[in-house]
């Protein structure tokens, strides 16, 4: 799927192209299937048009994730606050596909891009369990034993 040197492809086209070589499917779960590879497709196709490096989109996924992980412990839980984390979660995760399929479009995938990925993630990982726990222990009237 890698790009001729010098080739330059419009969104469309470099949409048309991921779409023709995504990861396998199986094993996969649902949400990535069905929602998270396509949105990051098209976002992948969107920092592509846009002169982005995959690991630039690694940084704009942190961003918009840790974004809706402090606003999650930080504000109090009302619908619109529970709109826009899910929000800029479902984005940060979607934007965390995007960028692999990115760096497999431009063939400029490297280890420290991948170590990068790798570690946004981890941290990503343990930190929505433990901000959902500050929320809870912050603004839900909850006996220790349900936090523990």
């Amino acid at each position: 799927m890698t790009m001729r040197p010098g080739a330059q492809l419009d969104f469309r086209e470099a949409l048309n192209s991921l779409a023709s070589a995504q990861k396998t499917s199986k094993g996969a779960p649902a949400y990535s299937r069905y929602i998270n590879r396509r949105l990051g497709r098209v976002f992948a196709a969107a920092a592509y048009s846009r002169g982005l490096t995959p690991n630039q989109v690694t940084l704009i996924s942190a961003i918009a994730t840790f974004s809706g992980l402090a606003l999650l412990i930080l504000t109090d839980p009302t619908t619109g606050t529970a709109l826009l984390v899910t929000t800029l979660l479902v984005l940060g995760y979607a934007l965390d596909s995007a960028d692999g399929q990115l760096a497999r479009l431009t063939g400029t995938g490297s280890a420290a891009g991948e170590w990068l990925d790798h570690t946004v993630d981890a941290f990503k990982e343990g930190s929505l369990h433990l901000c959902v726990l500050i929320c809870w222990w912050r603004y839900l009237d909850l006996e220790t034993a349900w936090l523990i």
